[in-house]
């Protein structure tokens, strides 16, 4: 993630979101860290890297790839898994696996001409403000495969932490998860209904001066163990 942060520094903008997105879609495993992104995106030490000039000129590239090399991609060399949080995902070739997802976000891209082009049409499309471009490219995410709920929410926040999307989070959208909707349910009661426990976690955030994804995190946290405290190491 550093290494987008410092390639949107230097200018090379659609490499640094195209960085975060791989680094999204396979998360980082708790034991193996970012293993599985450092070597898709290194082809296995097989030449070159799968960067987005690479990709961008042919959207099916990477699937195609993993085809021709699966399963030697899942055998081959040190452990690389996927993260907590993408743990149901699958490198097999196929409308599920990875290099599927990868060929819609590219293709999503590409439609726009580039990672800056798309945020201009958001902003161009709901104005300037941060939560409302967030909301915009949350909602816009549909077009890309294998990106629920959570895998939209953060992608996004991903962006928006390391300040290489000028976008902030809206709210949580806990109406489609399960941890943080279920904690926040415990907090607040359940007598409100989602849309009211969606704007308590909002006020929350406001009042604590902290990201909607912090009470997000914080309540799905919590809730597995609201009595004793355990760290979440991934």
């Amino acid at each position: 993630m550093a290494g987008a942060a410092a390639l949107h520094k230097a200018g090379q903008i659609d490499e640094a979101y195209w960085l975060v997105y791989l680094a999204t879609h396979f998360g980082k495993h708790k034991h193996d860290g970012w293993n599985l992104t450092e070597d898709i995106y290194g082809r296995f030490g097989q030449g070159g890297v799968w960067d987005w000039n690479a990709v961008s000129q042919n959207p099916q590239a990477i699937a195609n790839w993993l085809q021709a090399n699966y399963p030697h991609v899942t055998s081959a060399g040190r452990s690389r898994r996927f993260g907590n949080h993408r743990k149901y995902e699958t490198l097999k070739p196929g409308p599920k696996g990875t290099g599927h997802a990868v060929a819609t976000y590219i293709e999503w891209i590409n439609a726009h001409g580039s990672h800056a082009a798309l945020i201009q049409s958001a902003q161009a499309s709901v104005g300037q403000n941060p939560q409302e471009v967030f909301a915009f490219l949350y909602k816009d995410l549909n077009n890309v495969a294998k990106m629920g709920r959570l895998g939209k929410f953060d992608l996004l926040c991903n962006l928006s932490n390391l300040q290489i999307a000028p976008i902030f989070p809206d709210k949580g959208y806990i109406k489609e998860a399960t941890g943080p909707k279920s904690g926040a349910q415990l907090l607040f009661g359940n007598a409100l209904n989602v849309s009211q426990l969606e704007d308590a976690c909002v006020d929350l955030a406001t009042h604590l001066n902290v990201s909607a994804q912090v009470i997000e995190d914080s309540l799905c946290n919590w809730q597995k163990s609201p009595d004793n405290y355990i760290y979440f190491n991934g």
